[in-house]
């Protein structure tokens, strides 16, 4: 099956409806975009994710996968929607703490109600990512 653009955004927009909160802010556009925001579009059935800033490209990779397209739109949302729930969580912790443990555990768990397999291979990255993060901070870090 060739991907198409239409196909494209039916995937991201029905992956979306599973995330409680999600903005059109969080989701990777379909159209040109600077600022660093990432952008999607199809060519020949292969999709190209595109950051650029100020006229530089930052990232470009492409795939055939359609669900390894997905998984990037949900890293990138998954990741603005925790990093907005930590901050508005921030003041029921101690200061100094490591703000990245409650972004990160919030991400884990956005991501595993789209895929616990893309949770999974996030969580086992956090400490090449995150260097100085402990798994079992993440782990234990409340969510409600």
């Amino acid at each position: 099956m060739t991907i198409t653009m239409k196909g494209l955004q039916a995937a991201v927009r029905s992956m979306a409806a599973r995330l409680d909160g999600v903005t059109t802010g969080d989701l990777a556009a379909f159209s040109h975009q600077d600022g660093a925001r990432p952008y999607l579009f199809v060519q020949d059935g292969v999709i190209h994710w595109v950051v650029e800033e100020r006229g530089q490209t930052l990232h470009h990779r492409t795939t055939g996968d359609l669900d390894e397209a997905l998984h990037w739109v949900a890293l990138d949302a998954t990741r603005s929607m925790a990093t907005r729930w930590e901050l508005g969580q921030r003041h029921r912790f101690p200061g100094g703490r490591d703000s990245r443990i409650g972004w990160l555990a919030k991400q884990v768990d956005l991501l595993r109600r789209l895929d616990t397999e893309w949770a999974e291979r996030f969580r086992a990255g956090i400490p090449v990512q995150c260097p100085g993060v402990r798994l079992e901070d993440v782990d234990a870090h409340p969510l409600t």
